[in-house]
């Protein structure tokens, strides 16, 4: 799950794509600040006591593993759902990560329906969101995603794109649906002249 998350992440900050998502900001500041701050001179252990010498270390014999006994059904779900997740990762490659400018989105969502999905935390929702959109904050995603109205792709906004890319993870893995990225949330909605409902 780690490396779908860094695949994500790097999904989200796409080149060509003029948003910067504020907590990707807010690490990067955290990050450089801290190295400027950090002026400290570091010695290493002394090699007797070093975890890199074998000699120091414990020997310690290994214990027999008992097999744990998989149910066939749980066994043929979890077979499913690699499957599903090797797809999606296959499809990150060659989908340019399943993300949309919201330029592109407007473009293309006369054409087919949709559904949008707001997964930004309940009390942003009612500050402001996309017209039609359904709330399911990130937290309650994968309980309330059978919500989502079946036989129409599916844009997904929130207040990070790290948090769509999460929950368009979990809709193609768990749910196989065609669901994308709606870069840039509220933001990028409003620079393409767009209204949000409150």
């Amino acid at each position: 799950m780690i490396a779908l998350a860094c695949l994500m992440v790097h999904a989200c900050a796409q080149e060509g794509s003029n948003y910067i998502d504020p907590a990707v900001e807010e690490v990067k500041k955290q990050i450089i600040e801290e190295k400027k701050a950090d002026n400290k001179v570091y010695k290493g252990q002394p090699w007797a006591t070093s975890s890199l010498n074998e000699s120091s270390k414990k020997k310690t014999t290994a214990t027999a593993i008992t097999p744990v006994q998989i149910s066939s059904s749980a066994s043929t779900q979890s077979s499913n759902n690699l499957a599903a997740a090797d797809l999606f990762l296959k499809g990150v490659l060659n989908n340019g990560s399943f993300a949309l400018s919201v330029p592109n989105f407007l473009g293309i969502s006369n054409m087919e329906p949709w559904v949008i999905v707001d997964a930004s935390p309940a009390e942003l929702y009612v500050q402001g969101h996309f017209p039609n959109a359904m709330s399911i904050p990130l937290a309650d995603f994968i309980a309330n995603m059978g919500t989502i109205p079946a036989g129409k792709k599916v844009a997904v906004y929130s207040n990070s794109d790290i948090n769509s890319a999460f929950a368009v993870e979990a809709l193609r893995v768990f749910a196989n649906r065609d669901a994308w990225i709606l870069q840039g949330g509220i933001p990028a909605w409003e620079a393409a002249g767009q209204t949000i409902d409150k």
